[in-house]
């Protein structure tokens, strides 16, 4: 152990000693250990000032230490203030020993700005040190100004315990090393307007003579660290602020603690580090995903407190995405549930200040597009706060996996084709589970009867399906009658079938029906005389989770036969029995109880603001970040459809029913073919197949009672309420058929009618191979055209019938859809194949093949224009004479007249644009489909794409012209008539027998754009339309005003020392961009193009410097600024005086010591505190003298005179000296005085005789 001294003090009855004799300041940042510079960068804490300090005696103490006020000179910035204060010894003098009291002199350190040396003893002031043997009492007056009094550790060996024993205390080691602070963690804090960092840290020792060094640093994006900041604190916390300047929203910031000794500075523990603390806003997302359906949840958080405005604290951000892969057009990958996200300020909590979140969700598509990313954006933050304004968030990058589709066709009577390829054919009736997922509430039903027509083999034909998605259902069918008289109906047997997602599309008039789901799944019909042929989509997400008759989808075609639970059969009879399901138990028959609270999610795509033309019906568009609705299917179809979902969803009604109008194609009728008796015998025999139940055969029985089938009524779009459920239900006997039949009897060439297999073959090839989908697809279809032909030929065998040569021709329509659709490298080869898919039969010969399907001639109907038509509408006039002015009117829409204009939702306008060729001649655009507006058999109206009404045109040429036609089909049109748009601001139109444009006098014709008199030029204010000097070309304005400041700024003061910082601001009555410049002054003054002014004054004599703001046209206004000098007398500093705005000059004088006043004029009188006790006091310049009484001497006459030494008394009087004075003992025996002086007394008698008249 380190040998210690032990030395006793007892204390005596002082009063400024004992407790409650003096005052405890005991704020660490008084340790001259301690650096302010800190204190000065945080607005959360003061510096220490003691002007206000109460007079009294005081005590100092450092972590409940006692403390002392140094003997040495302290540096400036220290003792948490500016001017630090310290105790001065003179040359010999020494503290006070125990128990004395010394009058003595503290210094004020001071550095004036710009000098480089410091004052250690500019400021004086009077202090009294009592030694109290534990510890030292000073009597302190308040400072002159913001100073503060230092204090330092001082160990003291031995001390008094309170009963008066000795105590003994151990100097700590210096070689012990100092325990580390616990692990460092980083928060924001907002104080005011501005936001703080805060690294904060425990002391896990529990040791309170320890202090820290904290480092600030943030990671750059190469890698490295860039130190930003130290700081010296004692206590367990320090603050950087985040100015924007040096630190920055978007900064990865840490901060490390190193912990050392207060009294061993030296020794510093090992530095603890914080974990990356990023200032501003973090998107938290799931990074990889798959096209499954599912949602997501995207959060954004901000670290740091939100900025406030006008008592509203949050900020609206706007997302963006961007997806690879958008220059091939593969569209959207991935779709938000809002395009915007608001976060509100709440209190800070585990580095979160506010937060909220969107949805997210993969758009399932149906092409081989790979794993594509999509990159999230935050815009850049437009904000009046200057830390937040221009700050733009990190984006972030979402993988989305592609997952593949598959399909299942099921075709004529029926032939299927699983979801895994393998091929099998069902010929019998009853309702089935065609496929059902095992992941999610979805399914879909068949029903299957005997094929219309007169075949010469028991067959089947699937006449009608029902999907359910969910708690919803929906059937297509035609089974609720008679064999080749009942027409296909749409049911929706439930809710609201708008809010599902479920679309419903047509093409070719019908012909076609797809029913698409909100998983991905579709269900497509293609529709003939004898029942129906499906294709059935079943998504990625239900990959390896399907059952039924459409096989597995796990890419194993030989477990396709299977039963419920996934237990495998080995022949596809067993295997179709298996999924035969009982009477009434369908989705035909009943709903399924579902329960689900989840609404239809709505979706935005939130793409970057761009342009994309869109051809076809819809105008071309503007995509920008605010939500543009989209659903998470996309499914592209080159084979033109029309949605008619509005027309087949009635919203509001639980339950809602309607009926498709007749479209049977001629393609695929059976011939009516006249039939002896004889051949009806043979038929009849044919068909009564003895292996087939009586329930079974159903043209033998045309005259089925009403009571076999409860037939709805037929009426067109009829929309049955709740009480309907019941009725839209029927009997269907093929349910009660046995599904233990034996097996048909196997058909064998040639046919009765003599038909060869190879006859056969060569019909099949002939017809589906010189098809116009098999000649522009024959390359892509490979297999599957080799199994259409195969499903071809045994149709022949069956039935015996020619007419049913082409019903596997939708098969090869669809799959040649999906193989280009899918194939996105190789789109630009197959652009060939889009007219075959587009167009049947290319038009017949007798219309236009256009990107919306044929464009039938007149006299010509139906989607392959094969049909002779009498529904062709006439065209008799466009309203205003064809006239439409653009400046004044408007013509986004225009009225039509004429005749045989029909009420359908396939009622439609076609409209070409025509251009202007570069010589002058009209050339016709693209047709595009436009909505009509029906009004009467005689009028409508249609609406125009929205289109650049200020298209370059010719100088005497109109603006626009629109060539347009009207279908009562969507095939057929009627002629055409001409639409032509005009600015009626430089152009004046006439129609006569054509319409006859010419320019206005006193408007200018500039690049081929039209400008009235006046008008600017968009590019520069600075630039308008002037006739009478130039009709071809831009003039300059006649007149423009110069910029304006938005204050007075003309002139602006500063003083000698201001580092002067203000920011211009002006804008220019004509809107256009201003420019500050300097014209004259000094050479350290900097001026930005945006107007801010940064110049440090150093000049003692008055300077003017002026600067110019200039518009677009050179127009510009002058402001100087002027420079006075400080006039702070008797050597005052000058600061700048913040109570005022910039650029005013206003100032602060800050006085030396001993000087008051504005301009530190006034003396200040230092007697004010009676200094001097009994004394007279003297006033002088930061100085007083005192002039004491007889008897007491000393600087403020504290000092009693023992005039004893002089001896005052007479001799051997005695002398006691008292305070300012003596007194004196008795005069000796025999005399008499005050003992000052002693004298002898001599007493006069006085004798009287007086005669005796006796004697």
């Amino acid at each position: 152990l380190p040998a210690c001294v032990i030395v006793c003090i007892f204390v005596g009855e002082i009063p400024e000693c004992s407790r409650g004799g003096y005052t405890v300041l005991q704020s660490p940042y008084r340790s001259t250990r301690f650096s302010s510079q800190q204190l000065l960068q945080s607005a959360l804490q003061e510096l220490v000032c003691d002007h206000s300090l109460s007079p009294g005696w005081y005590q100092f103490q450092i972590f409940d230490k006692p403390a002392r006020m140094p003997t040495k000179c302290v540096e400036v910035n220290h003792c948490g203030t500016q001017a630090p204060v310290w105790l001065s010894l003179a040359e010999g003098e020494t503290l006070p020993r125990p128990l004395e009291v010394k009058q003595m002199t503290a210094c004020a350190t001071w550095q004036f700005l710009g000098s480089a040396s410091k004052d250690c003893c500019l400021f004086r002031l009077p202090v009294t040190v009592r030694n109290c043997g534990e510890f030292y009492v000073y009597l302190l007056q308040p400072t002159q100004g913001c100073m503060g009094y230092c204090a330092e550790g001082k160990s003291m060996n031995l001390n008094e315990n309170s009963d008066g024993t000795c105590r003994v205390f151990v100097n700590s080691p210096s070689e012990l090393q100092p325990p580390s602070s616990a692990i460092p963690l980083i928060v924001a804090e907002l104080s005011g307007s501005s936001v703080f960092l805060k690294c904060k840290f425990a002391d896990s020792s529990g040791n309170s003579s320890l202090g820290y060094v904290v480092t600030w640093w943030r990671l750059l994006p190469e890698g490295t660290r860039e130190e930003l900041r130290k700081d010296t604190t004692i206590e367990t916390f320090a603050f950087i602020e985040l100015d924007g300047i040096n630190l920055r929203l978007g900064d990865r910031i840490h901060c490390s603690c190193t912990s050392f000794f207060l009294e061993s500075p030296d020794m510093q523990s090992l530095p603890v580090e914080s974990e990356e603390f990023y200032a501003g806003i973090q998107v938290c997302l799931t990074v990889s995903i798959s096209e499954d359906g599912r949602e997501y949840e995207l959060t954004v958080e901000s670290t740091v407190p939100l900025p406030c405005s006008s008592q509203r604290c949050t900020l609206l951000l706007h997302l963006t995405s961007s997806n690879q892969g958008d220059e091939k057009g593969l569209g959207v990958d991935l779709v938000l549930s809002s395009c915007e996200v608001e976060l509100s300020q709440t209190p800070c909590h585990k580095g979160v200040c506010s937060q909220a979140s969107v949805h997210y969700s993969a758009v399932t598509d149906i092409w081989n597009d790979g794993d594509r990313s999509t990159e999230i954006h935050i815009k850049p933050i437009i904000s009046t706060n200057f830390l937040w304004n221009g700050y733009t968030p990190q984006s972030v990058q979402i993988l989305v996996k592609d997952v593949p589709s598959a399909h299942c066709y099921t075709f004529t009577d029926p032939h299927i084709i699983t979801f895994d390829g393998r091929r099998y054919d069902n010929y019998q009736i009853g309702t089935f589970v065609l496929y059902r997922s095992t992941a999610r509430p979805f399914e879909v039903h068949v029903r299957q009867w005997e094929c219309a027509g007169m075949t010469a083999h028991p067959t089947s034909c699937v006449c009608g399906f029902a999907a359910r998605d969910g708690g919803y259902v929906v059937t297509y069918d035609m089974c609720n009658g008679l064999v080749g008289e009942t027409k296909p109906r749409l049911s929706v047997k439930n809710r609201d079938l708008l809010k599902s997602g479920i679309r419903v599309n047509e093409s070719y008039q019908g012909r076609k029906v797809t029913i698409t789901f909100l998983s991905g799944a579709f269900v497509r019909v293609d529709v003939a005389d004898w029942g129906m042929s499906l294709t059935v989509r079943a998504p990625g997400s239900d990959q390896g989770h399907t059952e039924g008759l459409c096989g597995t989808f796990d890419g194993k075609p030989m477990n396709d036969y299977h039963k419920e639970g996934g237990q495998s059969v080995e022949d596809s009879t067993s295997f179709i029995n298996a999924w035969r399901l009982t009477p009434s138990s369908s989705l035909f028959d009943k709903i399924p109880i579902y329960e689900s609270n989840s609404s239809l999610p709505e979706y935005c795509q939130c793409q970057q603001e761009k342009h994309q033309s869109s051809s076809g019906a819809s105008p071309q568009s503007t995509v920008s970040s605010k939500c543009s609705s989209s659903t998470r299917i996309q499914s592209p179809s080159i084979i033109p459809t029309l949605d008619v979902t509005a027309e087949y969803m009635k919203s509001a009604q639980l339950h809602s029913e309607t009926s498709i109008p007749p479209r049977r194609p001629t393609h695929y009728r059976p011939a009516q073919r006249s039939r002896t008796n004889t051949q009806r015998s043979q038929i009849q025999r044919r068909v009564m197949n003895p292996q087939r139940s009586q329930s079974q055969r159903r043209v033998i029985n045309p005259q089925r009672s009403q009571t076999q089938r409860r037939v709805p009524s037929r009426s067109s779009r009829s929309s049955p309420k709740q009480p309907d459920l019941e009725e839209s239900t029927y009997n269907f006997p093929e349910d009660h058929s046995s599904s233990n039949s034996p097996e048909p009897l196997v058909p064998s060439w040639p046919t009765e009618s003599g038909l060869t297999e190879s006859k056969a073959r060569r019909l099949c090839e002939g017809t589906l191979r010189n098809s116009t989908v098999g000649l522009g697809c024959g390359h892509l279809l490979g297999e599957i055209l080799e199994q259409a032909l195969e499903m071809c030929v045994v149709d022949q065998q069956l039935k015996d019938d020619q007419t049913w040569i082409g019903a596997t021709m939708p098969l090869l329509e669809n799959e040649c859809e999906r193989r280009v659709v899918e194939d996105v490298g190789r789109r630009k080869e197959n652009q060939d194949i889009l007219a075959s898919l587009r167009c049947p039969s290319l038009c017949s010969g007798n219309g236009q093949c256009t990107e919306w399907g044929c464009s039938c001639f007149p006299g010509f109907g139906s989607y392959d224009c094969s049909q002779v038509s009498d529904e062709t509408p006439e065209i008799t006039e466009l309203e205003n004479g064809g006239l439409c002015d653009v400046r004044y009117g408007v013509c986004s829409s225009v009225r039509v007249l004429g005749q045989g204009f029909k009420k359908s939702y396939k009622l439609k306008c076609e409209v070409v644009k025509e251009k202007v060729t570069n010589y002058g001649e009209w050339s016709l655009d693209d047709a595009r489909l436009v909505p009509a507006s029906f009004q009467s058999s005689s009028s409508l109206e249609c609406q125009l794409p929205v289109d650049d009404p200020q298209s370059p045109a010719t100088a005497h040429q109109p603006v626009l012209r629109w060539q347009i036609k009207v279908s009562n089909d969507g095939h057929s049109f009627s002629n055409a008539k001409i639409l032509t748009l005009f600015d009626g601001t430089c152009q004046i139109c006439t129609f006569s027998t054509s319409v006859i444009c010419s320019l206005k006098n006193r408007t200018c014709n500039i690049d081929d754009l039209c400008y009235g008199e006046g008008d600017h030029s968009p590019s520069s204010p600075c630039l308008t339309c002037r006739p009478r000097l130039s009709t071809y070309s831009w003039s300059v304005a006649e007149k423009n005003e110069p910029p304006v400041f938005h204050t007075d700024q003309s002139s602006l003061k500063t003083f000698y020392g201001e580092d002067f910082v203000y920011q211009f601001s002006a804008t220019d009555p004509e809107g256009s961009a201003v420019l500050f410049t300097l014209k004259s002054g000094p050479r350290n003054v900097v001026l930005s193009p945006a107007g801010l002014l940064i110049w440090k004054s150093l000049s003692t004599k008055p300077v003017t410097f002026e600067l110019a703001v200039t518009d677009d046209c050179n127009a510009e206004t002058r402001a100087a600024v002027s420079v006075h000098p400080c006039d702070c007398e008797n050597g005052a500093s000058c600061v700048t005086n913040i109570n005022f705005p910039p650029g005013t000059g206003e100032y602060l004088c800050v006085c030396p010591a001993g000087l008051e006043g504005d301009r530190c004029e006034v003396d200040v009188d230092d007697c004010r505190s009676n200094p001097c006790f009994s004394g007279t006091c003297v006033d002088g310049l930061n100085s007083f003298t005192c002039h004491c009484p007889e008897g007491l001497t000393g600087v403020i006459c504290d000092e009693d005179i023992d005039e004893c030494l002089s001896a005052p008394c007479y001799p051997g009087v005695s002398c006691r000296n008292t305070m300012g004075s003596f007194l004196c003992g008795l005069c000796p025996d025999h005399l008499t005085g005050d003992g000052k002086t002693c004298s002898r007394t001599f007493i006069s008698y006085t004798f009287t005789f007086m005669p005796s008249y006796d004697a």
